[in-house]
C-alpha cells in the first residue's frame, strides 16, 4: 500500500479518537442520555418490524425465526414447540394487539427465553438492565460493523440497534395499550395449580346431564389430592358444600375481582381469612357434579363472569 494511503488511515483513526475523546471529557457537546428507544415509533407496523430483524438482525448466541401461524395452532402451541414461553413471544412481538393467532400470521420466535428491545447508543445497555433488572452480561447486542458506534455520532438518524435481554420478561411500556392492560392484569394473578384444561368457558355438553349449556368457568384436570393455591391476594368469603360445585372456596381479590374454586376433596381456609397469592386453600377432588378429579375455577370481575384464561396464561 503507498505510503500516503497509510498516512491517510492513520490520521482518519487519530482523527476519530480525537473527537471520541473529546467527547467523553466534555469538550465536544454529548447527547444526554436517553430511555431505551419507543419501539412502536421506529417500526409502524408489525410487517415493518418483521422485515427489519429478518433482513438486517443477527446475534452470536440467538436465533431469531419468522414462524407462519398455521390452521389450529395457537401461541402457546408454538411457544412450547419451540422451547420458550409465551412470556417470550409477548416480548419479540411487541405489535400484538391481542392474543389471538391468525392463521398466516407471521410472528418472530427467539431461540432462548427473554425479551428483544433496541438502542441507539451503547450507553442504553446500562438502562436496558436497570430496566429489566438483570446483569449487563445477560444482554447480547446484534452483530454490527467495526467502529459503528463511532460513525453513527455524525448521523442525524441513527438506525437502532436490536438487543435481547436473556431470561427477561417483557415490560408494558413495549406493548400496544390493549395488550399492556392484558399484560397487567394476567401479573395479578397466578394459576391455582398445574394441570390440563379439560373444559372452558362458554357452551358446551355438560358432562353428568348431556344438554348444552353456559360453563362459567374453566376445568383443570390434574391427579386427586393436588394442593391447590389462592390465584391471587384476598379474603375468603365463603366455604364448604355448593351444590354442583360440591367443596368449594370463595374469594374476593383487589379491584373487584372474585375466584371460585369447585370439587375440592379438602378444604383449608375458613370464611373472614386473608390469603395471599399461592396459599394453600384446599385440595383437588371430585365432589359435586364431577366425572374426575379437577379444579372448576370460576372469576368474576364486579360481579360480570370473566373467561378466566384471561388471567390464566
Amino acid at each position: 500500500m503507498p505510503r500516503r494511503y497509510v498516512y491517510s488511515l492513520i490520521g482518519l483513526f487519530a482523527a476519530i479518537a480525537v473527537i471520541a475523546g473529546l467527547s467523553s471529557v466534555g469538550l465536544l457537546p454529548a447527547e444526554e442520555a436517553a430511555a431505551p428507544v419507543n419501539i412502536h415509533s421506529l417500526f409502524l407496523t408489525e410487517k415493518d418490524y418483521i422485515e427489519f430483524l429478518s433482513g438486517e438482525v443477527r446475534f452470536d448466541r440467538i436465533d431469531l425465526r419468522v414462524v407462519l401461524v398455521n390452521k389450529g395452532d395457537n401461541f402457546w402451541k408454538i411457544a412450547r414447540d419451540n422451547g420458550v414461553n409465551i412470556d417470550t413471544l409477548i416480548g419479540a412481538n411487541p405489535h400484538w394487539d391481542t392474543l389471538t393467532a391468525r392463521v398466516n400470521q407471521r410472528i418472530v420466535v427467539p431461540s432462548k427465553m427473554g425479551v428483544l428491545n433496541f438502542i441507539t447508543d451503547p450507553s442504553e445497555i446500562d438502562e436496558i438492565a436497570e430496566l429489566y433488572g438483570v446483569e449487563r452480561s445477560s444482554i447480547s447486542v446484534q452483530k454490527l460493523p467495526p467502529l459503528y458506534w463511532t460513525f453513527s455520532r455524525f448521523k442525524s438518524e441513527k438506525k437502532p440497534a436490536a438487543v435481547f435481554v436473556e431470561g427477561a420478561r417483557p415490560i408494558t411500556h413495549t406493548m400496544t395499550p390493549n395488550m399492556a392492560r392484558k399484560y397487567a392484569l394476567r401479573e395479578m394473578f397466578r394459576s391455582p395449580l398445574a394441570g390440563r384444561f379439560s373444559s372452558h368457558f362458554g357452551g358446551r355438553v355438560h358432562p353428568i346431564f348431556r344438554q348444552y349449556g353456559f360453563h362459567n368457568g374453566v376445568d383443570i384436570a390434574t391427579a386427586h389430592g393436588t394442593l391447590v393455591g389462592a390465584s391471587c391476594e384476598g379474603r375468603v368469603i365463603a366455604t364448604g358444600w355448593m351444590g354442583g360445585y360440591g367443596k368449594a372456596v370463595v374469594i374476593d381479590h383487589p379491584k373487584g375481582y372474585r375466584t371460585l374454586y369447585g370439587h375440592l376433596s379438602v378444604i383449608r381456609v375458613r370464611p373472614g381469612q386473608r390469603v395471599g397469592a399461592g396459599s394453600i386453600i384446599g385440595r383437588v377432588g371430585s365432589t359435586g357434579w364431577s366425572t374426575g378429579p379437577h379444579l372448576h375455577f370460576t372469576l368474576w370481575h364486579n360481579g360480570r363472569l370473566i373467561n378466566p384464561l384471561q388471567v390464566l396464561w
